[in-house]
């Protein structure tokens, strides 16, 4: 009995492709070959190459940022929180994330969608500052996001223990800024 391919299942094989193999690799014959199913299949679900690029946009935002958020709520302490939705960041595909901001300095398309979750995970960080009682929170959470983003691209994720280190470093300097007066 053969399974149905769903979208998710074509968009996850896209990240994969597009992590490994880079944007000019996402072409509906390598798309079909990675998921073992016909461009039939493929255009049952996308009308086009660029409608499946759309939803691979809006699955990768689904899965490396909307679904961390969510599944860093449970936790009622805010510091409990942070903690959490830093351990979960750096479990993140960091080289799928580089991909995509690559993507976004070619295409418009993909800019936004960088753009959205830049602004959504930034806005989340903010959100927890604001709980904590720190004073300017979107801004020191513009600054753990720089920080992060800055770490992706050079690699930092790549050694847990030099993970840790630069989060808790940057956790207890955030936290300073956070309760000082003026």
């Amino acid at each position: 009995m053969t399974r149905n391919t769903s979208p998710r299942d074509w968009c996850s094989a896209g990240l994969t492709i597009l992590r490994d193999e880079g944007l000019e690799a996402l072409t509906v014959d390598r798309l079909c070959m990675a998921v073992g199913r016909t461009k039939g299949s493929f255009y049952h679900h996308f009308r086009e190459l660029d409608s499946y690029l759309s939803a691979l946009l809006t699955h990768w935002e689904e899965e490396l940022t909307e679904a961390l958020i969510r599944d860093s709520a449970p936790e009622p302490d805010t510091f409990q929180r942070e903690v959490r939705i830093e351990g979960l960041a750096r479990l993140l595909d960091h080289q799928l994330d580089r991909a995509v901001r690559a993507w976004a300095m070619r295409d418009a398309r993909a800019r936004v969608a960088m753009e959205r979750v830049d602004k959504r995970r930034i806005a989340f960080i903010a959100e927890i500052f604001q709980e904590r009682g720190y004073r300017d929170p979107h801004l020191l959470a513009e600054l753990k996001y720089m920080a992060f983003v800055g770490a992706q691209q050079i690699g930092v994720f790549e050694s847990p223990a030099r993970a840790a280190r630069l989060t808790e470093t940057l956790r207890s300097a955030l936290a300073w800024l956070g309760n000082q007066e003026g």
